[in-house]
């Protein structure tokens, strides 16, 4: 842990002068980050050259400790990160392939090794292109010159009036609408105030529809309420994509939930998509990264799709996901305001259930 505080901290600091501009040096005067060196640069050319009287004695190489961490490479390839990454967190994931960095409920970077028993993603996301560079980022998967990625957004009352028509038009096929909420407070279910215009504009376009229910269930019995809740208010639409439960924080981290352990969470979580896989419908689970890794118990979810919002350039999560919620500022013909976009790696279909 103590070599991952201060590397992060030597990233940091790197991170300030690449992403934001302060006191940048020319390459030619840089040679190559190594945390083992003082300052965490490698000597360059032109450098005074060791008196070898002074080294006399060979030195063996060793091991670096756990106080320690080395790594190595180009500047350029330094700069290709800052530039790349959309804040400081995400250029510090990319100097690390085997451990997650996210930021637990204090904000304090944590640093959790990959658990290899879990089923892997196998994306490349050196595939991500944005197609719209000079305005509001839009990503695309693409393998060998064909986009396999599917476009979609998820909406709800705080998008208002929506023109599906507009919608279906540029390029969306897929919606996620949200259904409601049970209130953290009172526990009482809701409706989404939007949920049957929204729904019944989609399917009218020939955009394809999943539905999320924001969870505050605290039992089973709970949990299976909120599936029936949705299951009765879709019944009389074709809903061919994940119907997904949305876990959050809700209250300010004082909701009804907020006391539950990761083993409940997980439980109540199961509860859920196991009602909603009894009606032949695909269950899903909707998290952020920390989400993923503090509250739930994700070696019981490996048979649950998931969807996983990630605000980089480029996500990190290893472990499998089919869904990525990759912006919130999103702009899409027909929605007044932000929307959220997303990228589907796994085509659900247009299909009766």
């Amino acid at each position: 842990m103590k070599k991952h505080i201060a590397f992060a901290l030597v990233l940091i600091i790197m991170a300030g002068v690449l992403l934001f501009g302060c006191g940048p040096a020319k390459e030619s005067e840089m040679g190559s980050i190594n945390a083992s060196t003082p300052g965490g640069i490698e000597a360059k050319p032109g450098d005074d050259p060791v008196d070898p009287a002074e080294t006399a004695e060979p030195v063996e190489p060793k091991e670096p400790t756990d106080d320690e961490i080395i790594i190595s490479l180009p500047l350029s390839r330094l700069k290709e990160y800052a530039q790349s990454s959309s804040a400081v967190w995400e250029f510090i994931q990319r100097f690390f392939t085997n451990t997650i960095v996210y930021k637990d409920k204090l904000g304090n970077f944590v640093y959790a090794p990959v658990d290899n028993s879990l089923p892997k993603s196998n994306y490349n996301f050196d595939n991500l292109v944005n197609i719209n560079p000079t305005g509001t980022k839009e990503l695309e998967y693409v393998e060998n010159g064909v986009t396999t990625s599917i476009k979609g957004i998820d909406v709800s009352q705080y998008q208002a009036d929506i023109d599906w028509e507009k919608v279906a038009a540029d390029g969306v096929k897929f919606v996620m609408i949200r259904a409601g909420y049970r209130g953290y407070g009172t526990g009482k279910l809701v409706q989404d105030t939007k949920f049957e215009d929204n729904i019944q504009g989609a399917l009218k376009n020939n955009v394809a529809v999943g539905i999320y229910f924001v969870t505050q269930a605290v039992s089973e019995e709970e949990a299976v309420e909120e599936a029936d809740f949705v299951l009765e208010m879709i019944k009389p639409y074709r809903v061919t994509w994940p119907i997904v439960l949305d876990i959050e924080e809700a209250g300010g981290g004082t909701g009804r939930t907020a006391g539950l352990t990761a083993d409940e969470r997980t439980t109540y979580t199961l509860a859920f998509c196991d009602r909603i896989k009894e009606f032949g419908y695909v269950p899903m689970l909707y998290c952020n990264i920390r989400w993923f890794m503090e509250e739930l118990d994700l070696s019981r979810l490996t048979l649950v799709d998931k969807w996983f919002a990630q605000y980089f350039n480029r996500p990190f999560f290893p472990y499998e996901f089919t869904m990525w919620q990759y912006s919130s500022t999103g702009k899409v013909d027909g929605i007044k305001g932000n929307v959220d976009l997303n990228l589907s790696f796994r085509d659900y279909g247009q299909g009766e259930n």
